[in-house]
């Protein structure tokens, strides 16, 4: 890839201050000297057009591009798919402008906005499937691109018969938690409990659906002698991974109110990515709650799993299909999130050894093994036609 790129980078959730991992490619990408157009779900371009450029960064290389949303948007790509197809060629004529005509890289995670690649006419595009969404559009989009990379055996298995080459690969770490760990590797630090109180840490979205509340609950509940630490929206102030409608569910904002009234439990609010990797560490283990039964994906992957993982301590969690066979977490069965108290118990019980030296180095060097430039280079051979290692 040449250092001058023209990136186009279409994103489900917008820009803002969570950076999930659309986000940090593309910080990536603009590191290497490409220039990155990062394309915001239609909503909330007011201007002349489809679309518009709302900020710039990184010195002019980061281009935040906000779109318009069309009126019966849904009805369109669900009922009318033929006028849905001209809308999504709209939709790009407008990009292909922003960007000065010529595209020479489309990295889509949002096929549920552009369901065809090809009017990009670029040199290489790329479907990401991270969520398992459903809909005929999302097959047409895969029939579309040179590639298609997931981070879920659950999703590549849905789409194991799209035509477009298909890598499955796991999420990418960034680069502060990266440093973050190399520096503990590299003096040492692996000690197994920080003090006299045990730290347990939960980063993420408490808004989202599929997290298995009652579990918390009851893991909270039974452990007034600990600390619970939450990093992550519990409203919609700062929140650019919920939906825009504002509305929480009646479960979850019970969910919130009972952490609000817990003593022991400390909610930390939205944290950018330094500010985490360097609080994460002092937590003595962590918690996964996602549910396999209710959960977008089936629990099957999580990008707050590596950032869990290069601090090198303990993860107890529901079951995670992608990390299944290996020892990286204490996880429950398939069918077992509902034991996942006891599993905790157990393990802090028995923290010193799952927090041994051994055993953080393996976590934290499985992380480092995933950093966002590896990943980059994975993909990039990848759709190259080779095999990435």
């Amino acid at each position: 890839m040449s250092t001058t790129d023209t990136i186009v980078l279409l994103s489900p959730e917008p820009w803002g201050k969570m950076l999930l991992s659309k986000m940090h490619y593309a910080m990536e990408l603009v590191r290497r000297g490409n220039r990155v157009f990062f394309v915001n779900p239609p909503g909330e371009w007011k201007g002349a057009g489809l679309a518009g450029i709302r900020e710039e960064l990184e010195g002019g290389k980061l281009l935040i591009v906000d779109c318009k949303t069309v009126p019966g948007f849904l009805f369109l790509r669900h009922k009318l798919y033929f006028l849905f197809k001209v809308l999504n060629a709209r939709y790009i004529r407008a990009i292909r402008r922003l960007a000065g005509g010529h595209v020479d890289q489309v990295w889509c995670f949002n096929p549920n906005v552009i369901v065809d690649l090809r009017p990009f006419r670029a040199d290489r595009s790329i479907l990401f499937l991270y969520d398992l969404y459903g809909g005929k559009h999302v097959w047409k989009a895969a029939e579309t691109a040179d590639a298609l990379v997931t981070i879920s055996r659950v999703i590549l298995d849905r789409y194991q018969d799209a035509a477009a080459r298909k890598l499955l690969m796991q999420h990418g770490l960034g680069h502060s938690f990266a440093d973050r760990a190399e520096a503990r590797m590299a003096a040492g630090e692996f000690k197994a409990v920080g003090g006299d109180r045990i730290k347990v840490g939960y980063i993420g979205n408490l808004l989202r659906v599929g997290m298995n509340t009652s579990v918390a609950m009851r893991i909270i509940a039974a452990h007034p002698e600990m600390e619970f630490h939450f990093w992550g929206p519990a409203s919609m102030k700062d929140n650019n991974v919920s939906s825009r409608d504002g509305v929480i569910l009646p479960e979850l904002a019970s969910f919130i109110e009972f952490l609000q009234q817990q003593p022991h439990v400390i909610l930390h609010g939205v944290a950018g990515q330094q500010q985490l990797a360097e609080e994460l560490p002092a937590m003595d283990l962590f918690l996964f709650l996602y549910s396999p039964s209710k959960e977008l994906n089936g629990a099957s992957n999580a990008h707050k799993l590596l950032e869990y993982l290069s601090t090198g301590k303990t993860v107890v969690s529901t079951h995670v299909s992608n990390y299944a066979g290996t020892d990286l977490l204490v996880m429950s069965g398939p069918d077992g999130e509902d034991e996942l108290p006891e599993l905790f118990d157990a393990t802090i019980k028995d923290l010193v050894r799952h927090n041994s030296a051994d055993r953080q180095r393996i976590r934290m060097g499985f992380a480092l093994d995933n950093v966002y430039p590896r990943q980059v280079d994975r993909i990039l051979e990848f759709v190259a036609g080779g095999q990435p290692t």
